[in-house]
């Protein structure tokens, strides 16, 4: 069985930082529909970088043209786990997602590859934030809670969601520049609009609507991946890392 850490789990938090000034994580989020059973996309700070730039992935079949127009990597899921979560796994790193999503998904590639053998030696960082935060700033999370319900009220948002990570990185208890205009996206209903295009058109021919929603959607992971990792540090009362 995996290994698994969480910044909600006080009993772990200096095992943690001290993982932390290794540097010795591979931070990671994905992109899918719900009824997809694997990434569309994957945004990832690589093992051991101290820089924090996020690398991207396309996974799905039908973004290989644009992987090739936007210079970007394209490469199955069950690749991307065996080029680039195993080495980690070897290496005795830390995978690090804000969800245990994430670990299962890794959980399913490593049996497909048959490399289940393999999870006994995974170390997974679940860096969900909620408990941690409301213990550090009780005032500030019921703020959001109340902010979330009051935008449902609105019209704004279709129905009420748990609060999540760019509710935490837009707060004032975060000191991190999170985009105002990403606050409402929807990952999942960008990838259902870009597909078809993607299955059916060349990248050129795209509509500008399909264009802007993938450059949002890449850049929307990319905050995902970093914001992740700087609320992390920040929580654990670290100097915040750099960025880009």
């Amino acid at each position: 069985m995996p290994r698994i850490l969480s910044l909600q789990n006080q009993f772990h938090s200096d095992i943690i930082k001290a993982i932390l000034q290794t540097h010795r994580i591979l931070w990671m989020d994905v992109e899918m529909r719900k009824n997809d059973l694997v990434p569309a996309m994957i945004g990832y700070v690589p093992f051991g970088s101290m820089i924090g730039q996020v690398q991207h992935v396309l996974c799905d079949a039908s973004f290989e043209r644009v992987a090739r127009m936007k210079k970007l990597d394209h490469q199955p899921w069950l690749q991307f786990v065996q080029s680039v979560i195993v080495p980690v796994i070897q290496q005795k790193g830390v995978i690090a997602a804000y969800s245990r999503h994430e670990l299962k998904l890794i959980e399913e590639a490593l049996h497909a590859l048959d490399l289940s053998h393999m999870l006994d030696e995974l170390i997974y960082f679940d860096c969900n934030a909620s408990d941690c935060f409301q213990l550090n700033f009780p005032d500030e999370y019921f703020q959001i809670r109340r902010a979330v319900a009051r935008r449902v009220r609105r019209g704004l948002i279709s129905q009420f969601r748990r609060m999540g990570l760019k509710d935490f990185l837009m707060s004032d208890s975060s000191a991190y520049d999170y985009p105002k205009y990403l606050r409402d996206f929807s990952p999942a209903e960008a990838l259902a609009y870009i597909r078809p295009q993607a299955a059916e058109r060349l990248p050129r021919r795209w509509t500008k609507v399909a264009k802007r929603k993938l450059a949002t959607l890449l850049t929307y992971n990319m905050h995902d991946v970093l914001g992740m990792r700087y609320l992390t540090f920040e929580l654990m009362g670290m100097p915040v890392v750099s960025k880009n």
